[in-house]
């Protein structure tokens, strides 16, 4: 069954649905307050993913447990600012309508993450592999697209995106400095 039809529904006489994907643009059922809080609350979770899988780094590579460590309690508190986001300001549909995130691919990347975070004792995945897939993640489309701030966004969301911005390029700089000094050691 091709990959659109995952999710399908059938009609009485058989005929497959494809599923809609549920892009948050502004538009759609929900209200804009509520499909905008949904999505930075799984955006929220996705931080909260990151963190769990740096944190499983920590246990598994104890030479540079520390940097994994400052690592995953930094994505904690990234996914604590997007959960503060709704009770902080009552306009977020700016924040999601700017930048028409997906609910359906941030949920599923987040499960990805969880997978990851869940297989890595067993893996076996070598330290410096393990340093490309952090950066892959820092460097992704979900942690680059939430750093633009656009005209409407309210001060509550821009101080966020700020943080989150910053924090990000200090990820970046420590893993890429990191993993240089690794060179053939890992």
């Amino acid at each position: 069954m091709p990959e659109s039809f995952r999710g399908a529904a059938a009609t009485p006489d058989g005929v497959l649905i494809a599923p809609q994907r549920q892009t948050y643009n502004g538009g759609g059922e929900m209200a804009a307050h509520d499909e905008a809080r949904e999505v930075v609350l799984a955006l929220a979770e996705h931080e909260e993913a990151m963190s769990a899988l740096y944190s499983a780094y920590a246990a598994e590579y104890p030479q540079v447990g520390d940097l994994w460590t400052s690592l995953a309690r930094d994505e904690h508190g990234h996914g604590k600012l997007l959960r503060s986001l709704p009770e902080r300001t009552d306009d977020l549909s700016a924040f999601v309508s700017n930048r028409e995130y997906s609910l359906d691919e941030i949920r599923a990347d987040t499960g990805r993450l969880k997978n990851l975070a869940a297989v890595t004792p067993a893996a076996g995945l070598p330290l410096q592999e393990a340093f490309r897939v952090a950066l892959k993640l820092e460097d992704s489309l979900i942690e680059s697209q939430i750093f633009v701030v656009h005209d409407g966004d309210p001060a509550e969301v821009t101080a966020v995106i700020d943080t989150l911005r910053e924090q990000t390029e200090k990820h970046q700089r420590r893993l890429h400095e990191t993993f240089k000094g690794l060179g053939d050691k890992g």
